[in-house]
């Protein structure tokens, strides 16, 4: 049986996709990544389902914030920045294939409530103001 963090050698971006603008985020980060950087939604991919089971204690709400997830561990928010640009760089050198992002709610130009201005402004507030962090156990 493989560790945790052997399944995440590549790494995994879980975001809220019920959100435009954070589906939006999680396919910048994949497409800079060239791909290498791999996503799924927190509501409508069994990936992050399966991998908030492994990696988070019952009872925890991990849908609050997006995560990256490596062989490190799982960074979350603001502790998941600098992972996250890291992982970036990573990807500029590896390549992986292509995301296939979902958004629940696509931006038609119509004022969406998860796309004004204020919400994204909000959304990027509290990415910055909130963080936690799940290290993985050492092989």
């Amino acid at each position: 049986m493989s560790s945790v963090s052997s399944l995440f050698q590549r790494p995994l971006l879980i975001y809220d996709d019920k959100c435009y603008s954070c589906a939006k985020f999680a396919k910048m980060a994949s497409a800079l990544s060239r791909g290498w950087i791999r996503t799924a939604g927190h509501y409508y991919s069994q990936e992050a389902k399966e991998a908030r089971g492994m990696i988070f204690p019952p009872g925890y709400d991990a849908t609050q914030m997006f995560w990256l997830v490596n062989r490190d561990g799982a960074h979350g928010a603001r502790s998941g920045i600098l992972p996250l640009v890291k992982e970036i760089i990573v990807g500029i050198f590896k390549r992986g294939k292509a995301a296939n992002i979902h958004a629940a709610c696509e931006y038609d130009g119509a004022s969406m409530s998860c796309y004004t201005p204020t919400n994204v402004f909000k959304r990027i507030a509290k990415t910055l103001s909130h963080g936690a962090k799940f290290p993985f156990p050492r092989d």
